[in-house]
């Protein structure tokens, strides 16, 4: 098998995914220093990272992750315990080996033309100091009176092995680096030539190994490709010099017989080397194949935009139906029966692609572990992350986009929201402050919600803080959610130090365009010397949206059906005119501000009286507006066509869908219209 020219892709995706896995583990260990399934699950993922960087080739990050390794074999076997110093160090061991595999992520060529620069110190993880007898063998393992071990080895594989990707002779080569070895191969599986399977492996070995390592070093190796117990095995022999004679004249036996012709099957290893599988239908064991597969994003895609298509088709089969059933009204029926059922299977298919794109949640929270735990020890802070709903499922292109404005959520709550440990005693908290992560399904829609248990927004502070920075004029008074909002505003802040963390004035008011251009929006609530809580409401997909189609004048335009609160007709004695806020729409004693879209839109012979055209309450963030619209025509799915790669950016237009009739139909942006 050709290592060289094996795809990076492979290796690369399941390499991040190891790191991950060995940050969360490490943060775990932190908090439970003893627990022995998180040290063999860190373990595991370190030896699996050095075994697939070995094998396409990449001995710098080989070498880097044996070093990392060797301390968690220590962990692991009780030589070394665990402390938060040692966590740190690796901690920044993972991120070495992130920065090794970072130059090449995204390199889709061959192993072979991938190159690392210069090898990444490991002076760090060698400064781990174990007990002096676990080293001694190192210190001493160019002395050749030492003791050496003999081990006798039987690698029997599945036939399905190379199936899997694996390689054998991979695992050959390394013991053969461990020490001088025997090696004895087995071919009485073999079939006849035409039952003879190209991907199959039929054969197995029998190795003798004589070795300065232990048993528990070689098994370590072993369990890279070790699918079940009964695939390899390893019986240490006793090395006296009468017995370790036996052994090698045994295995001399062996190759001899082997040069003279003879079936390797029917030869016997001495009385302590015999092997469990000598009946070979009795050792065939074919292991549960993987119910998953790796699919690439980019065919995901491609994938969704043919259900989109799809559709679009499906919309216009229902306009054809009308004009069929216009003249036949038999043949209209057929027809829609057809339409209908089609319109189930596409809604099916839909539901399906969508599910196949949907990611967890959790694996953008738990990279916050790290960065929590970072912040709190350069600023002095105890801070505990807590996250719930980490299984709640987001498209994974929503996921990715919504990581930085969580990101900076979660260093505004540390930095601003939780006071000093000092503070939080003299006001009667815990000295450990909470931030809690949540994620949860909520009427086809995702909330995340960004909490903490800190000091609160005071709004007193923040309208202070506005009329300085001009934002907010002497004259105006802002009610008390008003003002709170005052801190999405491009350039504001009320920090006069700027620090690593804060103080720019820039970063609220992008994480509320971020999350308004996935079609979401942020509610903020907070109570003084309680905390605060940021909310995030987002759709669960982009690629297709439920959608309510509205005319204006001779236009038709489409509002995302996430925003939609509730749709009326007012009386006349509902509008209402306050000076400075303009008109306000009274809905259950509730003034809300009226947005006229002909004005915002230019859009002549529109109906301008509130009480002869319809009201359509839309949410945006906090705060709830009525948009003035002449009529709804339907509500339906709708296709999101991206205009940025036609047209220059259009205020108030998010984007475009495809209606039945092949029309084509804005979608309105509600946020920027209203900002």
């Amino acid at each position: 098998m050709n290592f060289e020219a094996l795809p990076a892709d492979e290796f690369l995706e399941e390499a991040q995914e190891l790191l991950q896995e060995i940050e969360e583990s490490l943060l775990l260990l932190e908090e439970d220093p003893v627990d022995q399934n998180v040290i063999q699950r860190l373990f595991r993922s370190a030896h699996t990272l050095k075994g697939g960087a070995a094998m396409v080739g990449l001995s710098d990050l080989a070498n880097y992750a044996h070093e990392f390794e060797a301390i968690l074999s220590q962990l692991r076997s009780g030589t070394l315990t665990s402390t938060p110093e040692i966590v740190s160090v690796l901690l920044k061991g993972k991120d070495n080996l992130s920065s090794i595999l970072n130059p090449i992520i995204g390199n889709s060529t061959s192993i072979s033309s991938l190159s690392i620069n210069e090898n990444q110190p490991t002076d760090q993880l060698k400064d781990i100091q174990c007990p002096q007898e676990s080293r001694t063998s190192d210190l001493n393992s160019d002395n050749p009176r030492i003791q050496k071990n003999v081990y006798l080895l039987h690698l029997h594989f599945d036939q399905s092995f190379l199936e899997q990707g694996q390689e054998p002779l991979l695992l050959i080569r390394q013991l053969e680096e461990l020490g001088e070895t025997t090696v004895i191969v087995h071919t009485s599986l073999i079939p006849p030539w035409t039952e003879f399977d190209q991907q199959k492996l039929y054969l197995w070995w029998s190795i003798k190994l004589v070795t300065e390592k232990t048993a528990e070093e070689i098994d370590t190796l072993l369990e890279f490709y070790r699918w079940k117990e009964s695939d390899l095995s390893i019986e240490k022999v006793e090395t006296p010099v009468e017995e370790a004679k036996e052994v090698q004249d045994a295995h001399q036996n062996m190759l001899q017989q082997i040069s003279d012709g003879e079936s390797v099957d029917q030869l016997t290893f001495a009385e302590s080397t015999k092997t469990q599988y000598e009946d070979p239908e009795e050792a065939v064991e074919i292991p549960k194949v993987s119910q998953t597969i790796r699919v690439p994003v980019s065919r995901l895609d491609r994938l969704q935009n043919l259900v989109s298509e799809t559709v679009i088709r499906q919309a216009r089969l229902l306009r054809l139906n009308e004009a069929i059933q216009a003249t036949d009204d038999e043949l209209g029926e057929q027809f829609l029966q057809f339409v209908e059922d089609n319109e189930q299977a596409v809604r099916e298919l839909q539901d399906q692609i969508q599910q196949v794109r949907m990611v967890p949640v959790g694996t953008i929270f738990s990279p916050m572990k790290r960065v929590v735990r970072e912040f709190a020890t350069r600023h002095q802070k105890q801070i505990k992350l807590e996250i719930y709903g980490a299984e709640t499922e987001l498209d994974k292109t929503i996921t990715e986009q919504i990581q930085g404005p969580l990101m900076h959520l979660l260093r505004n709550a540390m930095d601003h929201g939780l006071e000093a440990p000092e503070q939080r005693r003299e006001s009667g908290k815990n000295p450990i402050g909470t931030i809690t992560l949540q994620a949860s399904h909520q009427a086809g829609f995702v909330v995340v919600e960004v909490k903490d248990d800190g000091r609160g927004l005071d709004p007193d502070k923040i309208l202070a803080a506005g009329r300085r920075l001009g934002i907010v004029a002497e004259e105006n008074h802002p009610s008390e959610q008003e003002a709170l909002q005052l801190i999405f505003q491009p350039g504001f802040t009320t920090t006069r130090e700027v620090t690593d963390v804060s103080g720019r004035g820039v970063g609220m008011d992008a994480v509320k365009k971020d999350i308004e251009a996935l079609l979401g929006n942020i509610e903020i609530s907070s109570q003084l010397g309680h905390g605060t809580t940021m909310k995030l409401k987002l759709p669960l997909s982009l690629a297709i949206i439920e959608g309510m189609l509205v005319r204006v004048g001779v236009e038709m335009f489409v509002l995302p059906l996430l925003l939609v609160t509730e749709t009326l007709r007012p009386l006349p004695k509902q509008l209402k005119r306050f000076k400075n806020r303009g008109e306000l729409i009274d809905i259950r004693g509730q003034y809300l501000p009226l947005v006229r879209l002909h004005q915002h839109l230019n859009i002549k012979n529109a109906i301008e009286q509130p009480e002869e055209g319809l009201i359509i309450v839309v949410q945006q963030g906090s705060q709830n507006y009525c948009l003035l619209v002449d009529n709804i025509e339907d509500q339906l799915p709708v296709v999101i066509k991206s205009l940025e790669e036609h047209f220059v950016h259009i205020p108030g237009i998010a984007g475009a869908t495809i209606l039945g009739d092949g029309s084509v139909c804005f979608i309105l942006d509600v946020a920027a219209m209203l900002n």
